[in-house]
């Protein structure tokens, strides 16, 4: 097939009628994927204290996801972590728990009884103990992360009550669908806090989750390292789907514009060879 261009098939007006129609719906097409790509990501978290209070908090991110130890440091919880070579490990949430560094990040787990904070993940309506780090798991959209203080071990731990992403985080607005509005809920702890001290919190916790310098000493009892560190063996999965991201949806509009040409020359081609057969 040979295509000889000729001005006056370029700028033919049933030409230009027919790409300016694709266009329109190929930009039709697109619209809900940018309108999700705006739409705010929320997790919920649920944080259960020893004395058996519970902490909901429904998180918002503006990207397709994130760590399980990020969502914690989004809170605005106060925290306590220190950063391995097997990744974060969860020593304080919400005050409670090991001081570090001023002592062992597992300082109530280092004998035959450990007291800890588990970690926990809902799936398909459950629970699951999460046998990876809180650094090496990813949180989606429509997710929900718990951890609880106590005693147990990864057979033993009790996991927090049973909470659905709908009892943490109310319906978004509409103000919220259009991505004019973020939200977060904070702890009464944080909300009392000065924002000057609550940002400068947020980023020494953030600093401790990626500083790999320091290591668990070697009488932190194993069972709770691995439940909050990062490498284990057998991990869970969860089983929300990211929402498209804007580079996703931008991506995809590249491709169909790129697919325009193409549709001009199959209606050239067309033209022309309807009147050699006329």
């Amino acid at each position: 097939m040979q295509i000889i261009f000729n001005q006056r098939w370029l700028f033919n007006p049933s030409l230009l009628r027919l790409l300016a129609g694709c266009a329109a719906a190929i930009l039709a097409l697109l619209a809900p994927l940018s309108t999700i790509a705006q739409v705010e990501q929320r997790a919920g978290l649920v944080i259960v204290h020893g004395d058996g209070s519970v902490v909901t908090q429904c998180i918002a991110f503006d990207t397709p996801s994130l760590s399980g130890a990020e969502l914690l440091v989004r809170s605005g919880l106060d925290l306590g972590m220190e950063a391995g070579a097997m990744g974060a490990a969860i020593c304080r949430i919400d005050g409670e728990g090991c001081n570090f560094p001023q002592e062992s990040c597992f300082c109530q787990c280092e004998s035959t009884s450990c007291r800890y904070w588990s970690y926990w993940r809902l799936q398909e309506g459950r629970w699951v103990y999460s046998n990876l780090g809180a650094g090496n798991t990813t949180v989606h959209n429509g997710d929900v992360e718990g951890w609880r203080w106590g005693v147990g071990t990864v057979q033993t731990a009790e996991p927090p009550p049973l909470l659905a992403f709908e009892d943490i985080c109310a319906p978004l607005t509409e103000e919220q669908v259009d991505g004019s509005a973020v939200s977060s809920t904070a702890s009464e702890k944080d909300a009392g806090e000065p924002e000057a001290e609550r940002s400068a919190r947020k980023q020494t916790d953030a600093g401790r989750m990626g500083d790999g310098t320091n290591a668990l000493g070697d009488t932190t009892n194993a069972a709770a390292r691995d439940a909050t560190m990062g490498d284990a063996t057998v991990g869970g999965t969860t089983t929300s789907s990211a929402v498209p991201s804007p580079a996703a949806a931008m991506g995809a509009l590249l491709g169909a514009l790129a697919a325009l040409p193409l549709v001009a020359l199959l209606f050239i081609w067309l033209r022309r060879s309807g009147g050699k057969h006329s």
